[in-house]
């Protein structure tokens, strides 16, 4: 069996959007604490999040600009917390 070898960079980087990736809540800096987030960014039951398009778009620039190949597909995995 031949194996090939696949390296993988994560980059994590704050981006200039409006709102936030998972959900509509605002990024607005300097705001009181606990005032931007929505039912999505609580993780309530039954909420399901939706994927911030421009943010999207900014890190597919940005992977463009730096000659990164982009995925077709990507897949997310929510975590969940609970502190009883």
């Amino acid at each position: 069996m031949e194996w090939e070898t696949v390296i993988g960079l994560e980059i994590h980087a704050q981006l200039a959007t409006k709102s936030k990736i998972f959900s509509g809540a605002s990024t607005a800096y300097g705001a009181e604490p606990n005032t931007q987030a929505c039912t999505i960014d609580l993780g309530m039951p039954g909420v399901l999040p939706v994927l911030n398009r421009e943010a999207v778009r900014m890190a597919a620039v940005f992977g463009l600009a730096i000659g990164a190949e982009i995925a077709r597909r990507s897949v997310f995995a929510r975590k969940n917390y609970f502190y009883p």
